[in-house]
């Protein structure tokens, strides 16, 4: 679908290749770009208010934004899908109105998702060297605090890791196939949706060195190597480690300003108590 709209755009999967353009290096099925890359649209999955409050609280005088330690966050938006074949457009919230009123008797054909519009960081870049570190070992259910916490408990101690994932699989499956909804079911919907990612969070760090050494590798593009998301996964400590280290040294003014951001980051982490960060992500690119 095209929108000639001055109001609305067409807007494309953010991904960035290897060398070869044949390997995602990076991307997800929550980012979506512009077509002449210059804005990132990241959906917020099941409505997800959190994220759009961290970055809405960010202001000129913050210290992640006085040191541009995080991409700049434009304002909120929101996103329509008209078909499952057809690509996703961004509408203004005004030319969504008029096209929601015109068309009431098809909504169903109407997806809308919410999203955030933000800079991207990496437009204009013409020969890219770039790593996506995921940091951390925490997961969502781990805290006793988070709302899925009990449930995880249950459905671990019930199944073995191995049966976890299609069980819930197979309970999710047949509570989305009941026609009309209760807020329980809808509520339930959204947990089983939380649980899954939890499940999947924790065997992936606990089955590579994320679990060790806090990192992984989710990406690497350079001159000398291509790194796939998935061999990241495989990589030992060690591997990681040097990885990181050579690609630092291809660029002194890069190893300068990561130590002097991640300090940066690392003081203000210690020090808020608003928020608790799970799977949080460093990329690290520069243009040679």
């Amino acid at each position: 679908m095209f929108c000639s709209s001055i109001n609305s755009f067409e807007l494309f999967p953010f991904q960035v290749l290897s060398t070869e353009k044949n390997e995602r290096f990076m991307g997800s099925t929550l980012l979506l770009t512009t077509k002449d890359n210059k804005y990132i649209y990241k959906i917020l999955k099941n409505d997800n208010s959190n994220e759009l409050d961290f970055y809405s609280s960010i202001n000129k005088k913050h210290l992640l934004k006085r040191h541009d330690i995080i991409p700049k966050f434009i304002r909120f938006v929101l996103i329509i899908e008209v078909g499952k074949k057809s690509k996703k457009i961004y509408l203004r919230k005004s030319f969504i109105n008029s096209i929601l009123n015109k068309k009431m008797h098809n909504l169903q054909h109407f997806k809308i998702e919410s999203a955030i519009e933000m800079k991207n960081f990496l437009s204009g870049y013409s020969n890219i060297n770039i790593i996506d570190l995921k940091l951390g070992t925490s997961w969502i259910g781990e805290s006793k605090n988070d709302s899925i916490y009990n449930l995880r408990e249950v459905f671990t101690k019930t199944f073995p890791d191995e049966d976890l994932i299609q069980e819930l699989n197979d309970i999710f499956c047949k509570i989305e196939r009941i026609p009309e909804k209760t807020e329980f079911m809808n509520g339930m919907l959204y947990k089983l949706k939380s649980l899954r990612k939890s499940i999947k969070q924790y065997m992936i760090i606990n089955n590579s060195c994320q679990y060790e050494i806090g990192i992984r590798i989710q990406g690497l593009i350079s001159d000398k190597i291509t790194i796939s998301r998935q061999r990241g996964k495989e990589l030992t400590s060690n591997e990681t480690m040097k990885l990181l280290s050579e690609f630092l040294k291809l660029s002194p003014n890069l190893i300068r300003l990561t130590r002097k951001k991640v300090e940066l980051l690392k003081f203000w982490l210690e020090r808020q108590k608003s928020y608790r960060f799970i799977a949080t992500s460093i990329v690290l690119a520069f243009d040679r």
